[in-house]
C-alpha cells in the first residue's frame, strides 16, 4: 500500500515543509511506502525540487512536486472574497484551496492524508491508512475542533440550518479522504456553498477554506484527537493550556495564530519541531507575510 501524503504551499514556508516531511518519515515503520504529493505555484517547482533534494538526498520514500493554479471559478471566488491582496498573499490563498483539487493535480491518488505545513507528526501515518474505512456516503475524515460551529460563520443567524446539521466542526489542518468517492455530487456541493457565500457578499464562510470544507463534509468520520493537537500558534498562555502528554499526541499543529517554531523556538513544543528541522545553516529563510 502507498501512503499518499499531500501538502500545498508556496516557498515562504519551505522550512516547515521539510521539517514536516522529516517528522513523517522518521516516525513511520515503513517509510518506503510513503509518497509525498506537493502542490506549489507553477514558477516554484524547481525551487522546491532543489530544496527537497538538498535536504533528503536519495531517500527511501518517494516524492513529487506539481504546479497548481486553481480553476478559473475558484480564482474568481478567492479574488472576490479576499482582495486587496499582495501577489504573494494571493498565491498563498490559492495554495490553501488546493486541497480541494488534489484529484486533479495528482490524477493517480485515491486515499490521501493532507497536512498543513506547520505541523510535526509523531505517530505512524500507516495507522490511519490501515484502519480508516471510507464508503460512498462517508469518505472524509478529520479531527473534531474544540470550538463550536457558530464561529465558522460570519452571520450565524443566516446559518442556523447549517449549524444545526453539525455534530462538531473540525480543524482543516489534518484531513484524510478518498478521492475515489469525489463525484459530481461533491462538485455540486462545492459550487453551492461558493454561490451561497457570494450571495452573502463573501462574508458567510468566516474561516475561508476551513469553513467551506466543514459545510461540505458535515457527516465526516471523526479521527482521534491525537491526530491534530492544534492551537499551539495561539497566544502562548493559551497554547500552554492546550498542552498534552506526548504519548497522547500523533500530530502537533501550530495553528491558531502567528507563533511558529521556525520563527520562535521557545514557543510550546518548539523544541520538538527543531528536532526534525534542518541545521540552521542549511535553512532557507521564510518570506515574511506568507505564513
Amino acid at each position: 500500500m502507498i501512503y499518499d501524503i499531500a501538502f500545498a504551499l508556496n516557498q515562504g514556508i519551505v522550512v516547515a515543509l521539510l521539517t514536516a516531511m522529516n517528522s513523517v518519515v522518521s516516525n513511520t515503520a515503513q517509510p518506503e511506502q510513503i509518497r509525498f504529493n506537493i502542490a506549489v505555484p507553477p514558477d516554484e517547482v524547481a525551487f522546491f525540487e532543489k530544496e527537497i533534494t538538498t535536504f533528503f538526498g536519495n531517500p527511501d520514500f518517494s516524492w513529487r512536486v506539481h504546479p497548481f493554479m486553481p480553476p478559473q471559478f475558484m480564482q474568481d471566488y478567492i479574488r472576490a472574497k479576499y482582495e486587496p491582496m499582495t501577489p504573494t498573499r494571493r498565491m498563498s490563498r490559492f495554495m490553501q484551496y488546493a486541497r480541494l483539487f488534489f484529484n486533479d493535480i495528482f490524477g493517480d491518488v485515491t486515499k490521501v492524508l493532507y497536512l498543513d505545513a506547520d505541523i510535526v507528526v509523531l505517530g505512524d501515518v500507516a495507522t490511519l491508512f490501515e484502519t480508516i474505512e471510507f464508503t460512498p456516503s462517508r469518505y472524509f475524515a478529520a479531527v473534531p475542533h474544540f470550538y463550536p460551529a457558530i464561529f465558522q460563520f460570519g452571520n450565524p443567524f443566516k446559518a442556523i440550518e447549517e449549524m444545526l446539521a453539525f455534530e462538531c466542526s473540525f480543524n482543516s489542518g489534518v484531513l484524510f479522504t478518498d478521492f475515489t468517492y469525489w463525484d459530481e455530487a461533491t462538485e455540486k456541493t462545492l459550487h453551492h456553498y461558493l454561490d451561497w457565500d457570494a450571495a452573502c457578499k463573501y462574508g458567510m464562510l468566516n474561516r475561508g477554506d476551513e469553513t467551506l470544507l466543514n459545510v461540505m463534509f458535515k457527516n465526516y468520520i471523526q479521527l482521534d484527537r491525537s491526530w491534530n493537537r492544534c492551537g499551539y500558534g495561539n497566544m502562548q498562555p493559551l497554547a500552554r493550556l492546550l498542552k498534552q502528554p506526548l504519548d497522547q499526541i500523533n500530530v502537533i499543529h501550530w495553528s491558531g495564530g502567528h507563533h511558529k517554531p521556525w520563527n520562535n523556538p521557545n514557543i510550546v513544543y518548539g523544541d520538538i519541531w527543531w528536532k526534525y528541522a534542518a541545521p540552521k545553516s542549511e535553512q532557507t529563510t521564510p518570506v515574511p507575510g506568507t505564513v
